[in-house]
C-alpha cells in the first residue's frame, strides 16, 4: 500500500488520544500520561489492571473506549505491543506511536519477528506508525507532546524542527536547546522506523508553515533512493548530523536502533550533491547553524566584518574566514573615518575592528558604520569583556541587543555574537537573546561556518 505524508498531521494535532499502558506510578510514561490527561487534548488511559488512572476512568482495551480515537500511544512491555497494535487496527485509529523498546535492536529472533509483524501491519493498512523504540513527537506551537518535556521550562515555538532516530536523545537536545535559548517548532524521534521514517518527515516538514529550517540526526537509511529524491526537491535548509563514520560507530548504531549505517563515504558524497543540504560534525554545530537560519536574514554576499575587543580572536576568525572560502570585508575609507571620530587613537579600525577596552562605549557607532558599508555583508561580534566589570558597573547588555536587532532588520545583514568567556558571561547574553532574536554561540568556527552555509544556501540555484 502506497502511503503519503498528508496523514502525518495526526501526530502533531490529534483530536483524540489513547495511552495504552498508561501509568499512575513513577516509571517510564508517567510524566507523559500525567501531562496529557490534564491537558486540553482529549485523552483516554488504557490499563488492563486499573479502573482509574490519575483521576480518569481507565479502559481495559482501546476497543472499549466509547469514542473514535485518532492517535494511540503504546508504552506496554514489548511482549504485549503486537496485540496492542492489532487492537488499534480494530479501533481504526489513524496513527500509532510505539515508545516501547526491545525489538530488532536486541538481535533476539523473537523480537525481530514481532517488529516484522508490526511492519507488515503498517504496510497493509492506512495506519501510520512511528517507532518502536522512540519517545514520539512534540509540537511546540500547540504544546502537544508524547515525551517528558515540561513546557514551562522550554521556550515558546520557534522555526527549527528536528528529526532524530534516537529516542532519549530527542529529550536531551530539547533540554539543551532550552538552556541555549533555542526555540523549536517540532521534534520527532523515529526509533526503529517500521513505517514513518526521515523521508516521510522531511516531506511533511517541507510543507509545514511553522518550520523554516530542518535539523536531521541520522543513523541509518532504509529508503536510500527515495531519500535522494526528497533531498533533491527540498527548498528549506537541512542541517544533517550522520553518525557511523567509523566501524565501531556503525556497530553501535546497529545495537541501538537495529539500523545499518552504511558506507559513510557514500553518504558524504550524497549530501554534497544537493544544494541546501549541509553536513555537520556534532550537535553543537548543528544547532548553532540552525539558529542562525531561524533568526537572521540570508547573507547577501561573502564579505565578513569583525568587531571585537581581542585582536588575537579577530585574527583567528580571519583564518576561519579564509579556510571556508569567504572574504574579510574591505572597509570603505569613509567607514574607517566615521569610526575614528568615536574611537580612541590606540584602537585598530581596520577589519577586524579591534576596539579593545573601549568596546562597550564605541560598539554602537562602530556597528552603525559597518552596517552602512556596502562592502560588508555580515558581521561577527566577538565579545570578550570579563564578568567582573560587567558586574561591578552593572552594565546591561539589552541596549546592545536592541541596537543589533534594529540594524539587522534595517540593513538585512546577518550578525552573530560569539561569546568568549565564562558561563556567567554567556548566560548574561542568553537571558535576553530570544527576545531580540540574536544567535549566541561560543565557537568562532561555528559562526563562520554558519555564514558560509547561509551563503551557499542563498546561491544554491545559481550556476
Amino acid at each position: 500500500m502506497i502511503k503519503n505524508t498528508n496523514n502525518l498531521g495526526v501526530f502533531f494535532n490529534p483530536k483524540s488520544i489513547a495511552i495504552i499502558g498508561a501509568s499512575d506510578t513513577l516509571k517510564f510514561g508517567y510524566a507523559m500520561t500525567n501531562y496529557l490527561l490534564n491537558s486540553e487534548f482529549k485523552t483516554y488511559p488504557v490499563n488492563i489492571k486499573k479502573r482509574e488512572i490519575l483521576g480518569h476512568k481507565a479502559f481495559k482495551s482501546i476497543i472499549d473506549i466509547p469514542d473514535n480515537i485518532e492517535l494511540a500511544i503504546i508504552i506496554v512491555p514489548n511482549d504485549q505491543v503486537l496485540d496492542a497494535v492489532k487492537d488499534c487496527v480494530k479501533k481504526q485509529v489513524k496513527g500509532i506511536i510505539i515508545e516501547t523498546a526491545g525489538f530488532a535492536e536486541t538481535g533476539i529472533e523473537k523480537y525481530i519477528k514481532i517488529q516484522q509483524e508490526i511492519e507488515k501491519i503498517a504496510h497493509e493498512t492506512k495506519i501510520r506508525i512511528i517507532g518502536p523504540n522512540c519517545v514520539g513527537i512534540t509540537n511546540f506551537k500547540n504544546k502537544f507532546t508524547t515525551t517528558e518535556i515540561e513546557f514551562t521550562k522550554v521556550l515558546d515555538a520557534g522555526k527549527i524542527s528536528i528529526i532524530a532516530q534516537s529516542g532519549v536523545l530527542g529529550n536531551i537536545f530539547i533540554d539543551w536547546g532550552a538552556s541555549q535559548k533555542i526555540a523549536f517548532s517540532k521534534s520527532i524521534t523515529l526509533g526503529n522506523k517500521v513505517d514513518v521514517d526521515e523521508v516521510d518527515m522531511l516531506e511533511f516538514l517541507e510543507n509545514d508553515a511553522d518550520t523554516e529550517v530542518i535539523a536531521l540526526y541520522l543513523e541509518g537509511v532504509k529508503r536510500g533512493k527515495k531519500l535522494l529524491e526528497v533531498l533533491r526537491k527540498l527548498t528549506k535548509p537541512v542541517i544533517i548530523l550522520k553518525n557511523g563514520r567509523s566501524e565501531i560507530g556503525s556497530n553501535a548504531i546497529k545495537s541501538h536502533t537495529g539500523s545499518i549505517a552504511g558506507d559513510d563515504k557514500i553518504f558524504d558524497a550524497i549530501f554534497k550533491q544537493f544544494s541546501g543540504i549541509y553536513r555537520v560534525n556534532n550537535f553543537f554545530e548543528m544547532f548553532d547553524i540552525a539558529q542562525v537560519f531561524a533568526t537572521q536574514p540570508l547573507i547577501p554576499g561573502k564579505n565578513i566584518a569583525i568587531i571585537t575587543a581581542s585582536g588575537s580572536l579577530g585574527a583567528l576568525a580571519c583564518d576561519e574566514i579564509e579556510k571556508v572560502g569567504l572574504n574579510l570585508a574591505p572597509l570603505n575609507v569613509s567607514t574607517k573615518e566615521n569610526m575614528k571620530l568615536i574611537a580612541p587613537n590606540w584602537t585598530s579600525l581596520r577589519n577586524p575592528v579591534d576596539l579593545g577596552p573601549s568596546l562597550l562605549m564605541t560598539f554602537k557607532p562602530a556597528l552603525e558604520a559597518l552596517m552602512n558599508d556596502e562592502n560588508v555583508d555580515a558581521i561577527l561580534y566577538i565579545f570578550t569583556v570579563p564578568r567582573k566589570p560587567l558586574e561591578d558597573f552593572s552594565i546591561p547588555i539589552t541596549p546592545q541587543l536592541s541596537e543589533i536587532r534594529n540594524y539587522v532588520k534595517r540593513f538585512k545583514k546577518p550578525l552573530i555574537i560569539c561569546v568568549f568567556g565564562s558561563r556567567w558571561v554567556l548566560d548574561y547574553f542568553l537571558k535576553d537573546s530570544t527576545k531580540y532574536q540574536i544567535p549566541i554561540m561560543t565557537r568562532v568556527d561555528h559562526a563562520i561556518k554558519a555564514f558560509k552555509v547561509m551563503y551557499d544556501f542563498k546561491n544554491r540555484n545559481k550556476s
